[in-house]
C-alpha cells in the first residue's frame, strides 16, 4: 500500500468526512452529533498536520480562559 502525502490523505478525508456527515443528516441523527462529528474529525486532522502547533494553541486557549475567569472574579468583587 502506497502512502498518500499529508495535503491528499487530508483532502480525502474531508470528502469523506463530508459524505459521512450527509449520511447521518440522512438518517435522521441531530445537529449536535453532526457537530460533535465534525469537531472530532478536525481535532484528529489538526494532530496529524500540526502536532505541535495544536499543543501550543490548546495551551494558549487554556491561558485565555484563565485569564478571562479571573477578569470575571475581579469583575464580581469591584
Amino acid at each position: 500500500m502506497m502512502v498518500e502525502p499529508k495535503s491528499s490523505a487530508t483532502i480525502l478525508a474531508l470528502a469523506d468526512l463530508a459524505d459521512l456527515s450527509a449520511k447521518q443528516l440522512e438518517e435522521g441523527r441531530s445537529i449536535e452529533e453532526v457537530i460533535e462529528t465534525l469537531r472530532s474529525a478536525a481535532l484528529a486532522v489538526r494532530t496529524v498536520i500540526a502536532p505541535e502547533e495544536d499543543s501550543l494553541d490548546a495551551e494558549m486557549e487554556t491561558a485565555d480562559e484563565e485569564e478571562s475567569q479571573s477578569e470575571e472574579k475581579s469583575d464580581i468583587s469591584a
